[in-house]
């Protein structure tokens, strides 16, 4: 299933479950959406930090999670980073995703992706490692505690990020270390 089209379902979802209880911007807890965790490093010379959250209202929602393909099985892992504090900021959000076969385990991520998007657009302009060298590394995966769909991840990642429609930019290259609690599909198998 493509990223893209799986976000919006689980955003939808959410808003209709919001919409069918009457909930509103101003029902939702104070501190919404809770922080899940972040990434720092460098973004070419600069230092470069994101935040992942949590936005499940009524279905899962989160921005840092595992999930497997319908059909084949296949185990992914994703990221999607806003800017420190900035949850409702659209641009210039982190999107990292890597397979790891048919269980979630520590080690190198398999057809890693690592992205600087623009703007909301997924498929719009960005820096992408598409065709370049990336890595996304899981260090380690905590225990899946009583009563929760997260578990703590940390890993690192490094990749040669370039332009896709998105003039005056050039390549860069970006590493990061990341430490979040991600969201969990019922039915991933995990190696830790």
């Amino acid at each position: 299933m493509r990223l893209a089209p799986a976000l919006a379902l689980m955003v939808w979802a959410g808003a209709a479950a919001a919409q069918e209880v009457g909930m509103t911007e101003a029902d939702l807890p104070p501190g919404y959406p809770p922080k899940l965790g972040e990434a720092s490093g460098n973004l070419g010379d600069k230092p470069a930090a994101w935040e992942f959250f949590d936005f499940s209202v009524g279905a899962f929602d989160a921005s840092a999670w595992v999930d497997s393909d319908y059909d084949s099985k296949a185990v992914r892992f994703h990221l999607i980073g806003y800017a420190p504090g900035k949850p409702d900021d659209m641009r210039k959000r982190l999107r990292v995703q890597g397979d790891f076969g048919k269980a979630f385990h520590t080690g190198a991520a398999e057809a890693p992706l690592v992205e600087v998007l623009r703007g909301k657009d997924i498929d719009g302009p960005k820096l992408t490692s598409q065709g370049q060298q990336a890595e996304v590394v899981i260090e380690s995966i905590g225990p899946l505690p009583e009563n929760s769909y997260l578990r703590h991840v940390t890993g690192r990642l490094t990749a040669r990020i370039c332009p896709q429609d998105w003039p005056f930019k050039s390549c860069q290259d970006i590493a990061l270390r990341f430490e979040t609690d991600v969201q969990m599909g019922s039915d991933v198998a995990v190696k830790p």
